[in-house]
């Protein structure tokens, strides 16, 4: 008996599919940005707890490092207002990052510009018309959003912080976990406000 192979074509057909994808350089700015202010508002965290201490007559010392955050040394009798004392701090740093933030969202700097001055490539493919934002309004977008999620990022977290530090006894005694907790917590954060407000639509050819 004798066996026939017979052997089809297999037809490759390529289909084009659009997914919304983040972009790398985009989130490294945006990272850049956001490691950038993190001094400047652990500064501005201090200073709360600052405020708090020479209102009460006291003198403050306030010493701020990169890798372990701030401190702040009250030197003095006491501290009338120990709850005011704790919550201070994130307070002000994160009602200062998320209002910056919101306004950065609401007003949208160089977007207005962007729309009406900068085009679309378009180009025709399987009789459909596609748009691709120029370089130039990709450029402009990114110079209210980097600041927008590394500011708000900052700012929910020192709010997360002050309601920690005022309400949790061990956050003095255990301030290794609380920061290791705290970075989790903006990392979420960060990454989801990149996937919200960030992600672009590129194109993805699918072989079938």
């Amino acid at each position: 008996m004798q066996k026939v192979f017979v052997f089809g074509e297999i037809d490759m057909k390529s289909q084009t599919k659009h997914v919304k994808k983040l972009n790398r350089k985009r989130v490294l700015i945006c990272m850049i940005v956001f490691f950038a202010l993190l001094p400047v508002f652990s500064y501005l965290h201090e200073g709360g707890h600052a405020l708090v201490c020479i209102a009460d007559g006291n003198e403050a010392e306030i010493s701020v490092d990169i890798i372990n955050g701030g401190t702040t040394l009250c030197h003095g009798d006491h501290v009338s207002n120990l709850f005011a004392y704790k919550i201070s701090g994130g307070l002000l740093a994160g009602i200062i990052g998320t209002t910056i933030g919101l306004a950065l969202f609401v007003k949208k700097p160089f977007a207005g510009y962007s729309l009406e001055s900068t085009r679309y490539n378009s180009w025709e493919i399987d009789g459909k018309v596609e748009r691709r934002e120029s370089r130039k309004r990709q450029y402009l977008d990114i110079l209210w959003k980097a600041p927008f999620i590394a500011l708000t990022t900052i700012g929910i977290g020192h709010l997360i912080n002050a309601i920690i530090e005022a309400f949790a006894d061990s956050y003095y005694t255990h301030g290794g976990e609380w920061s290791a907790f705290m970075g989790l917590v903006e990392f979420v954060i960060f990454f989801t406000l990149l996937l919200i407000f960030d992600r672009k639509m590129v194109k993805r050819n699918n072989v079938l």
